[in-house]
């Protein structure tokens, strides 16, 4: 019992002692003139009207409180007094408006012009891709390319076509899709009716490898659909799909102006288009014969016939021989006929394959 209370005791005495060292801690030796000064500045601040001259006491510092200003704030305005003390050199009272400190619980007069927002510089560029169009533009496409590589797939987007050159009073324009070297195959959009700024807003799934990606060229035709629903050429884009198109998984917005269908002159008898597969596990030759272009017929056009002779030989020995159908009084015939031949692997190195193209007229061969 007695021990307890002894112990209370020494906790009582060693608070005391703490709570004394606190307060000592916390004493302030108040300067001179510091009340004057903040009724002052509190009155100045309260007061709208213009500012009128009026004396100051420049408070005296005590000795037993050193002040020195560090020489990086030592500016002109700055006068010695004596040793290790400093003051400021007198100015006018009245203190430029655009000067005064701004405050957040002044009014709004009291508020100081800090700066202005130049709109010019949150501008966006204004886009000119549906105005500026230049003579003689056959219209201009807006599509997006976007490739997936792990799915190897060519995500094309067609979204819309401006200015679009009408070969009548009303255009209904589609557009088709191929991915070059391959012609055959195509994709084609739907049919807008009388309209020369079609928004088409499709998609369309290519599926091409990642290593020939790079190879192939994005191909669009733009036609018009007249009454008897035939197809005639508007214009025409190429893209390439170059590296740094594919560079990015993220889909970009393109826009091209329609080219003319290029008109290659053809070679002094015409162009025959063609293409050639071979198949490994079944040893079969597969020509497969599109269409020739820019034929130099002779006689009537009316009565001519042309058909296309594929023969295969081995050796300069003829082997197998077979030919497309009769395409009848047509410079530039379409066949898309397939043919295919038994042709062994090791005999591909000597064998040939020869393409002609024939005319025959009405009771002639």
């Amino acid at each position: 019992m007695i021990g307890g209370l002894l112990l209370l005791l020494l906790l009582i005495g060693v608070s005391c002692c703490l709570w004394r060292r606190l307060c000592a801690t916390f004493t302030y030796e108040e300067l001179p003139g510091t009340p004057a000064m903040a009724t002052t500045a509190a009155s100045s601040r309260q007061d709208d009207k213009p500012c009128q001259p009026h004396a100051r006491t420049q408070p005296s510092r005590p000795p037993a409180v050193p002040f020195v200003v560090p020489p990086s704030l030592q500016g002109p305005d700055l006068v010695p007094l004596h040793s290790r003390e400093w003051t400021q050199a007198p100015q006018d009272p009245c203190t430029p408006p655009e000067l005064l400190p701004h405050t957040s619980s002044g009014s709004f007069g009291d508020a100081c012009l800090v700066g202005t927002i130049n709109p010019e510089l949150y501008k966006f560029p204004e886009d000119k891709s549906e105005t500026d169009f230049p003579d003689g533009c056959l219209g201009r496409l807006w599509f997006s390319v976007e490739y997936q590589q792990e799915a190897e797939r060519l995500l094309v987007g067609l979204i819309k076509a401006r200015q679009l050159q009408a070969p009548s009073e009303t255009c209904s324009p589609l557009v088709k899709l191929h991915l070059l070297p391959d012609e055959r195959r195509f994709l084609q959009s739907k049919t807008k009716r009388k309209t020369c700024n079609p928004q088409f807003d499709e998609h369309f799934i290519f599926q091409v490898s990642s290593k020939s990606v790079t190879q192939r060229v994005l191909k669009f035709s733009v036609y018009h659909v007249d009454r008897q629903r035939k197809h005639q050429l508007l214009g025409q884009v190429l893209f390439p799909l170059k590296n740094e198109t594919l560079a990015s998984d993220c889909r970009r917005i393109i826009w091209r102006d329609l080219e003319a269908e290029s008109l290659e002159p053809p070679s002094e008898f015409g162009d025959l288009q063609f293409c050639l597969s071979y198949n490994d596990y079944l040893s079969r030759l597969t020509v497969v014969v599109l269409r020739a272009k820019g034929l130099r017929l002779q006689g009537d056009r009316g009565v001519v016939s042309v058909f296309v002779k594929v023969s295969l030989m081995n050796h300069n020995k003829f082997v197998k021989c077979k030919k497309t159908s009769v395409v009848l009084g047509s410079v530039n015939p379409v066949y898309n006929e397939t043919f295919s031949f038994k042709a062994n692997a090791a005999e591909l190195d000597t064998a040939s394959l020869s393409l002609t193209v024939f005319q025959s007229t009405e009771g002639d061969k």
